[in-house]
């Protein structure tokens, strides 16, 4: 026997004819639009959160390097004071050590004067010494020279000038004197 189905077509229109729902396409393609949107969103934060941190550590470091620049300031006046207070103690160090100096000077040049001879100047710089003053004879001022080469402290003493001079109406002889002070 032969069957023939003659149901079978309408049953295929039948099944074609009817709704499905939304299609697995549309159901995808949503799916990959919201995980698209999801990502987007997440990376957004995860970027405006690493942008506010290095705005953050921006500023901190700002304030770092301010604080760096004063205390470099700070170090360096501090610097500047002590290289001030070094060449204070070099000049102090020097004085105290040349404060006998003038003292041994003036002994010395006391002590080796004969009668008849006076000072009018005497001037001390970088271990020379000059000396003006009056004498009333040549010999007292020969004296005086032969004195002063005599004394330990002093080295390298002659006679600049020696000139005939009148004072208060007294004749004089006016003379000038170099020499060094030994160290």
């Amino acid at each position: 026997m032969i069957r023939i189905n003659l149901l079978s077509e309408e049953r295929k229109k039948k099944k074609k004819k009817k709704i499905k729902g939304p299609s697995n396409f549309l159901v995808t393609v949503g799916l990959a639009v919201l995980s698209a949107v999801l990502i987007a969103g997440g990376a957004a934060l995860f970027f405006k959160n690493q942008v506010s941190q290095l705005k953050k550590q921006s500023e901190a470091n700002k304030a770092k390097i301010a604080d760096l620049a004063k205390k470099t300031n700070e170090a360096n006046r501090y610097e500047k004071l002590n290289k001030e207070i070094a060449q204070r103690s070099v000049i102090i160090e020097g004085l105290r050590k040349n404060q006998s100096v003038p003292v041994r000077i003036l002994d010395n040049v006391s002590t080796a004067m004969p009668e008849g001879v006076w000072l009018v100047m005497m001037t001390y710089k970088d271990n020379g010494i000059v000396l003006e003053g009056y004498a009333f004879s040549n010999t007292d001022i020969v004296s005086y020279v032969e004195n002063l080469k005599k004394s330990e402290n002093f080295a390298d003493v002659y006679l600049d000038e020696s000139v005939q001079a009148e004072v208060e109406k007294v004749q004089v002889y006016k003379f000038k004197l170099n020499f060094k002070m030994r160290v």
